[in-house]
């Protein structure tokens, strides 16, 4: 297979998984993140994956960037944007003086139409978007840990112009060993996945527990059905259909986590902006067009929204 040239900007689990998935299976990779540590380590040591994946890979030196500036000499076919969806309108700006014609960028985050906003900005023949169904958390600099992957991501297009692309990029993806279809519907997917994350993410990020803890409590598996009854309700008057068992694969989804600490537990505990205006809040809005009620996803969006307030100091 033709040797591309990748970039990744953005080295936590998801996009460190994707990076070090597409260098071990021989392609061109830079990777770019601002946490200097972490870049370091992966400079000196490699980038480790274990858990579900056992891989150490090395990048090549000049491969490793710790600003997105560092990248606009290099000739990259595909740039994958990994990082959080709530930093997303912050580094479009800076992404402008270094994509170059031709490239083509691919949103591979938690949420949804963030690839919308990256097509306004470089043009939608230009972008593509990858729902990813694994995950993983950075348990110290340079090294990863792959809680699980329930096979195939799926990657599509916003413009048919590309569709071409997403189809060859899903067979590089697949061809490093991490199962990716090519699908003409990545909208639906789009809705699967943060109906699945707006279930969970926020109530282990609330509980401080793991998915596999929250599932296991009969209280909070019952809230998190609740949640998932309250997406796919959105999601169909959305025109955005399921089949009949969808809620039950869900419930099944969920329960295969294991003892994963979600990106929202993890952002709450570093006090980290969380990408709640992306999963469940995208929800709430999309039901209040059609009129449809979610006290569910709203309670949710709103505490969360509290968990993120600085902390009070009184006297």
């Amino acid at each position: 297979m033709e040797k591309l040239k990748v970039g990744v900007i953005g080295i936590g689990p998801v996009g460190g998984i994707m990076a070090a998935h597409l260098e071990k299976a021989g392609h061109d990779v830079t990777i770019v993140d601002i946490l200097k540590a972490h870049m370091d380590e992966i400079k000196k040591n490699g980038l480790s994956v274990t858990g579900v994946k056992d891989m150490n890979v090395k990048f090549p030196v000049k491969n490793i960037c710790y600003g997105i500036d560092e990248i606009s000499d290099k000739k990259i076919d595909y740039l994958f944007i990994s990082v959080k969806a709530s930093v997303l309108p912050q580094i479009l700006p800076i992404l402008k003086p270094v994509v170059k014609p031709g490239m083509t960028i691919i949103a591979l985050q938690n949420g949804l139409d963030n690839e919308d906003l990256i097509a306004d900005e470089f043009g939608k023949e230009n972008t593509l978007r990858i729902v990813v169904n694994y995950a993983g958390n950075l348990i110290d600099n340079g090294k990863l840990r792959m809680s699980f992957f329930n096979a195939p991501n799926y990657i599509g297009m916003v413009d048919p112009a590309a569709e071409k692309k997403a189809k060859e990029l899903a067979e590089v993806i697949t061809a490093a060993d991490l199962e990716t279809d090519f699908t003409p519907e990545i909208k639906k997917y789009e809705w699967e996945k943060i109906i699945l994350n707006a279930a969970l993410s926020p109530v282990c990020a609330l509980t401080r527990r793991t998915m596999k803890q929250m599932m296991e409590f009969k209280d909070t598996r019952a809230l998190a059905e609740a949640i998932l009854r309250e997406g796919i309700e959105v999601a169909a008057a959305n025109d955005v259909h399921f089949k009949p068992d969808f809620l039950e694969f869900c419930i099944g989804y969920l329960d295969k986590a294991g003892h994963h600490r979600t990106s929202m537990h993890v952002d709450i505990e570093k006090k980290n902006p969380t990408e709640i205006s992306f999963i469940n809040d995208k929800i709430v809005k999309y039901g209040k067009k059609k009129g449809i009620p979610t006290p569910y996803n709203s309670t949710i969006v709103s505490l969360i929204r509290g968990s993120e307030l600085p902390e009070y100091i009184g006297a």
